[in-house]
């Protein structure tokens, strides 16, 4: 078998590529079917390298245009056998049983560097990374799959030591070889020059991975509407936040915010217009708050605001100017009249040592009392005092 494993490792790049698959079934598709399908093909076909997500089994459910390229297989060639027959030749036994127990059995992350046959049964050397994809006890088991070909790169370097070789035989040649020394040299040269054009490709090929794997993590952690965070992100925010807080007994605030009636100005002026306006009050709450300050798309027509190193009462300010500015926006559904919306806003601190759930729960009922005491109000309180502004 043609295999040489490297260094076992779980690397920052490859615990994202782990994760990215299940955040795009979960946050991309599920948010607009149609737009997250092409979304998701463009930037999995984006990828530098080729990659291919496995089910229990060993077969390919998912690979993407490099794969393709290299192996000379399309997804539908690929998709009746498992991938270790189709990578290995059918005589190297060894070989298929060592990738049909990591595909199928290895939960590890582990990198190596295996010979394959295409299609045309052409050799191949490629650097292979492989990872198991996290997954609950009732889903079954995937992993994922990339590499990359560097058939190129290990002919170029056996070419290179055979050229070296030659070149120490020949300073024992006399003067007559000497035209046959200059010949070797300059072939030496040109190879180097074509290596530093495969490391330069190389470099770039790695640079697209990586604002590939940005633009991943963009749209798993931001609401693509109001430019905020989603809720998801939210909840390793405020977990990290708390945390600080309760080690450096610093403040920590969040504010909750709910329009008022909105379901009503879309069923009277329709969800485009509601669009609007949450995509407004996504920019208004952004230009009112710090650098330290984290806002997130909590819900439909919910948002939360996370404070750090900040009381109740200066969050419950924050959340007036915010109230206010949101009261004086003008919107114009509708020919020339202006239409206005308002929000009802709950504010709790973080008191030190209880769970999250307790402090967004008295974020959400004192939003509540909010609205029962008319809607367009900021309502706090906490274990040590209560106010109310209106």
């Amino acid at each position: 078998m043609n295999t040489i494993p490297t260094e076992e490792s779980i690397s920052t790049e490859y615990k994202i590529l782990k994760k990215k698959y299940e955040k795009l079934k979960k946050k991309i598709l599920t948010k607009c079917p149609e737009c997250g399908q092409t979304k998701f093909k463009e930037l999995f076909n984006s990828a530098a390298s080729a990659i291919a997500v496995l089910d229990k089994d060993g077969n390919a459910l998912l690979t993407n245009s490099v794969f393709h390229e290299i192996t000379g297989y399309s997804q539908d060639e690929i998709s009746d056998n498992p991938l270790y027959k189709i990578l290995m030749p059918e005589q190297d036994i060894e070989g298929q049983d060592y990738l049909k127990k990591l595909f199928c059995k290895s939960r590890r992350s582990i990198s190596l560097s295996i010979s394959i046959l295409d299609k045309n049964n052409n050799h191949k050397f490629i650097d292979m990374s492989f990872a198991c994809i996290p997954s609950k006890k009732s889903c079954p088991r995937s992993s994922i799959c990339i590499f990359n070909d560097v058939t190129s790169e290990r002919e170029n370097e056996l070419r290179r030591e055979e050229l070296i070789e030659e070149l120490m035989e020949a300073k024992e040649l006399q003067e007559d070889n000497a035209a046959q020394l200059s010949i070797l040299l300059h072939e030496l040269d040109m190879k180097n020059l074509e290596l530093e054009q495969e490391i330069n490709e190389r470099r770039k090929a790695e640079k697209q991975l990586k604002e590939s794997e940005e633009r991943f993590k963009s749209l798993s952690i931001t609401d693509q509407l109001t430019g905020l965070f989603n809720r998801r992100h939210m909840l390793e925010v405020a977990e990290k936040e708390a945390m600080n807080s309760y080690e450096l007994k610093q403040p920590l605030s969040f504010i909750l915010m709910d329009i008022d009636d909105f379901k009503k100005y879309n069923d009277t002026y329709g969800h485009a217009a509601g669009d609007v306006v949450l995509e407004n009050i996504g920019s208004l709450i952004r230009k009112s708050l710090r650098e330290t300050d984290r806002a997130f798309r909590y819900g439909g027509e919910e948002f939360l605001i996370i404070l750090p190193k900040t009381d109740g009462v200066d969050a419950a300010q924050v959340a007036e100017n915010i109230r206010a500015a949101v009261e004086a926006q003008k919107y114009y559904p509708k020919n020339n009249d202006p239409v206005r919306t308002t929000m009802s806003i709950g504010v709790s601190q973080y008191l030190h040592g209880e769970s999250l759930e307790k402090v967004l729960k008295r974020a959400d009922d004192n939003m509540y009392k909010s609205k029962i005491r008319g809607k367009n109000k900021v309502y706090f309180s906490c274990e040590t005092g209560s106010g109310i502004s209106s």
